[in-house]
């Protein structure tokens, strides 16, 4: 008994399905380990349901729901070189033809790329407004210029023999600090009578939950503005618990 050829549409969507499953798992791992941005992850999450509505819906209802989370992948572009830009290149326009493919051979794609639209706008404006929000926090702290906080020595001296700058602050028994490399600001900071200064910290959440840190101004002298380096200087920061007590940095 002679078996008969794929129907084009059908060979289409089988393309498609295999495409989007296994790119779409590729791409989530990888957002799932350093998104750029929130809203790239569930956009590139959402690659991997509609390789199986590629598998076992028509096609034009696949390709119309394909368009808005294929916008993340192609937003990602600028994030990647080499080889990995290469395979996501040549991934795009597969699945850019496929889905021209599919829309040409069928209707009623018009609700169903609404929809995905409407949900690349809902992803992208939770990003905006719920991710990445910065507040500045402003503390008096202490400063040793020599590396010698109250509770001890701050980590090793750098590569060129220098002790680290270390600014500290208390917080019900226990101590946050930042230690830096940065001749310029020890030597702004040297330059005051008192032994502390006014530093401001830029303090990230995401859906109001804290994701992290880092110091913008040290008496005056800018750092960073939000996440942008103004000045590069070499840091790293911590917490000191005494007496087997620790309290939130923030």
């Amino acid at each position: 008994m002679l078996s008969t050829p794929m129907a084009p549409n059908r060979l289409i969507s089988r393309i498609a399905a295999t495409l989007f499953i296994v790119g779409g798992a590729c791409l989530t791992l990888a957002s799932l380990l350093g998104a750029p941005s929130f809203w790239y992850i569930p956009c590139v999450c959402a690659l991997i349901p509609l390789g199986f509505v590629w598998w076992f819906g028509p096609p034009s209802l696949a390709a119309g729901l394909s368009i808005g989370p294929l916008v993340a992948a192609v937003a990602l572009l600028r994030y990647l070189s080499g080889m990995w830009l290469a395979v996501l290149v040549a991934c795009l326009i597969a699945a850019v033809t496929l889905i021209l493919a599919a829309l040409r051979s069928g209707g009623g794609w018009k609700l169903p790329l609404s929809i995905s639209l409407v949900y690349l706008a809902a992803v992208f404006l939770t990003d905006r407004l719920f991710t990445s929000k910065v507040k500045v926090k402003t503390f008096q702290m202490g400063i040793a210029l020599d590396g010698k906080a109250p509770w001890g020595q701050v980590g090793p001296e750098w590569d060129d023999g220098t002790p680290p700058l270390v600014l500290y602050r208390d917080v019900s028994g226990s101590y946050c600090y930042t230690a830096f490399r940065s001749e310029e600001l020890r030597e702004r900071l040297a330059q005051k009578r008192g032994n502390t200064v006014i530093v401001e910290h830029n303090v990230f959440s995401d859906f109001g939950r804290t994701r992290g840190y880092n110091v913008r101004s040290g008496d005056g002298g800018f750092l960073h503005d939000g996440e942008l380096v103004v000045k590069d200087a070499e840091q790293f920061s911590g917490q000191m618990a005494m007496d087997n007590f620790s309290s939130p940095c923030w």
